[in-house]
């Protein structure tokens, strides 16, 4: 074999057997290669970017790694971005890029020269910061060695996305002997036993305790276990917007997820716990808000996770922290000792469930004679498949999504860590490729679908049944809020100067089929079965997400603020003082 088809049979071997590209002259070898293998399929995209974001959802509906082969120079660095959202949440993928021959690399006609040959580029010391494991290779031996070791590395631990570097004298090299595979990377944890006895730790003295569900559980493939222990505990749990896809929300003791964004009962139940476990979240400011010492006053937080590193955040916190591979999280649950929990503990989380959860509304909308948003989710949420893959963008519409869905059977997810606008539709389309034989519907803005539009061509050519969900607020309704709470409502760049195209004919253009929802009874199961199709929802431009945290407040005292007696009533144990002055209305 020459490099390139040694790596088609690589890709092969380990049961990634489709290829997102965009082709480029430093690529075409590997392209070709790809091609003639016959167990390989090249899919093209019409940007780099979205390729990688079609890998990133590869592995969340899956469980196989997505690959990307780009061409060098701006072939390259378009890939960034998609990249980024799979480093972010721990999301293993493999990105190969061609390279211009090593005779013409600047490397070889001295160490300061910025560019020797056409579009060469130094796209591995660029994603290094990005990637687990990033390398480019020199000749075919090395091809065969850092192959292994980049695979291995992407699944081994708190898993993620590989870059490799491939110049075209070496994709033309002969490459000698079989394909190397190498086993994941041993991961270092503290022992089940030590896990467990520290556990029961925090616990010992709790009488109002909570779990914390991280995305870390459904990504170590522990979700069920978890679950199952959570139930027969009977301790009730939150959860991260990384770890909602992970269970049934009809689970008895799910109470909504936390945050910025969260669900106010949910919020309240862990702000006036005594004792929070989290199993596997990162705990960043939309978790924890801005400050995170207004985060669980009152309880002993004890963090546990995969990530060694990740854990040193918390030294200046006084949290308890475990660092644990999390394939050992349910035999370590299983030997913890559990807290006796209060009685009117379990009364109070139960009254604020019955309060709270599923029963987000938009009263910005009702004064305005608008559709709601969360009555479009929660419509959607009835007409898709039980099994429907959602994939979501970022931005107002997000926050609407992972508030009103509830989730059965459904896989949702989105590129929450780096949220790029964009996300969705290329992540939908990798997602149906994955998983062809179910529903898929990809859910935007209608910032966040102009990112990547040009996708519409890439569902047209492949004849996918994709349904495409515009929430057109005519606004980047998100930066507009916070403009409301801190800019004056000066909308520079959020409303003002930024404008909407016809999504309706612009689907015509690409030859799909349109819809246009202004009421809620427009939203029937017809609309998401039959073909690729683009849902434009209308919506006010003053659409707000409701509720949603302000700057300085926790996580319990979000917009639009409660009376002072029901905030009272909400935390009943733990006393959180509100600022004297309540900018905004009250519910």
């Amino acid at each position: 074999m020459n490099g390139s088809e040694y790596i088609a049979e690589f890709l092969a071997r380990i049961g990634s057997t489709r290829v997102f590209t965009l082709t480029g002259g430093a690529c075409a070898f590997m392209v070709d290669a790809v091609g003639r293998h016959p167990e390989l399929t090249y899919t093209c995209f019409q940007h780099e970017q979205s390729a990688a974001m079609a890998a990133d959802a590869v592995w969340r509906v899956s469980r196989r790694v997505g690959v990307t082969i780009a061409t060098s120079g701006p072939g390259a660095t378009n890939l960034i971005t998609g990249i980024a959202c799979s480093y972010f949440d721990s999301i293993p993928s493999i990105h190969i890029t061609g390279q211009v021959n090593q005779r013409e690399a600047s490397a070889f006609h001295g160490a300061n020269v910025r560019q020797s040959g056409f579009q060469e580029t130094k796209i591995v010391d660029m994603v290094r910061p990005i990637t687990k494991y990033a390398v480019m290779v020199r000749s075919g031996e090395e091809l065969r060695q850092e192959l292994a070791s980049a695979y291995a590395v992407a699944m081994s631990g708190r898993k993620g996305p590989v870059l490799i570097d491939v110049p075209m004298d070496v994709q033309k090299s002969e490459v000698e002997g079989d394909v190397i595979l190498q086993p994941e990377r041993s991961q270092t944890s503290e022992p089940t036993k030590t896990v467990a006895a520290s556990i029961a730790m925090t616990f010992a003295k709790s009488r109002r305790p909570v779990v914390l569900w991280g995305g870390g559980v459904g990504l170590a493939g522990v979700e069920q276990q978890v679950a199952d222990w959570l139930a027969r505990a009977g301790i009730p749990f939150v959860s991260s917007w990384a770890g909602l896809t992970c269970f049934d929300h009809d689970h008895p003791g799910f109470l909504g997820q936390i945050g910025v964004y969260g669900n106010r009962g949910a919020n309240f139940v862990l702000q006036n716990a005594d004792a929070v476990l989290v199993l596997g979240s990162r705990l960043d400011n939309r978790q924890r808000s801005g400050n995170p010492r207004n985060f669980a006053t009152g309880a002993t937080v004890h963090v546990i996770d995969v990530d060694e590193e990740e854990l040193q955040k918390f030294r200046n916190d006084s949290y308890r922290t475990s660092h644990l591979d999390f394939r050992h999280l349910p035999a370590v649950l299983e030997n913890v000792a559990l807290p006796e929990i209060d009685a009117e503990w379990r009364k109070y989380v139960t009254e604020m469930k019955n309060r709270y959860l599923g029963r987000e509304t938009s009263a910005s909308a009702r004064r305005l004679n608008s559709l709601s948003p969360y009555d479009v989710v929660r419509r959607i949420n009835e007409v898709v498949a039980a099994d429907a893959i959602i994939a979501g963008d970022t931005g107002a519409a997000i926050c609407w999504l992972h508030q009103a869905f509830k989730i059965r059977r459904h896989t949702l997810f989105t590129a929450g860590g780096n949220s790029p606008m964009g996300y969705a539709l290329p992540a939908a389309i990798g997602a149906k490729l994955a998983a062809p034989h179910r529903q898929v519907i990809s859910y935007n803005g209608d910032g966040g679908m102009q990112l990547n539009i040009q996708e519409l061509q890439t569902l047209k050519h492949l004849h996918l049944d994709v349904a495409v969900v515009v929430m057109n607020n005519a606004s980047y309704g998100i930066v507009r809020q916070f403009q409301d709470s801190h800019l004056g409502s000066r909308y520079s760049a959020s409303q003002t100067g930024y404008s909407v195209p016809d999504f309706g004919r612009i689907a015509q253009a690409y030859g799909l089929r349109n819809a246009r929802v202004e009421r809620i009874d427009q939203i029937t199961p017809n609309l998401f079965t039959g073909g690729a199709i683009v849902i434009e929802v209308m919506l006010s431009e003053q659409t707000l997400i409701e509720p949603k945290l302000e700057m300085g407040r926790p996580i319990n005292d979000q917009f639009p603020y409660l009376s002072d007696a029901e905030y009272a009533s909400g935390n009943r144990f733990v006393d959180y003082p509100r600022p004297k002055s309540l900018k905004g209305m009250l519910t």
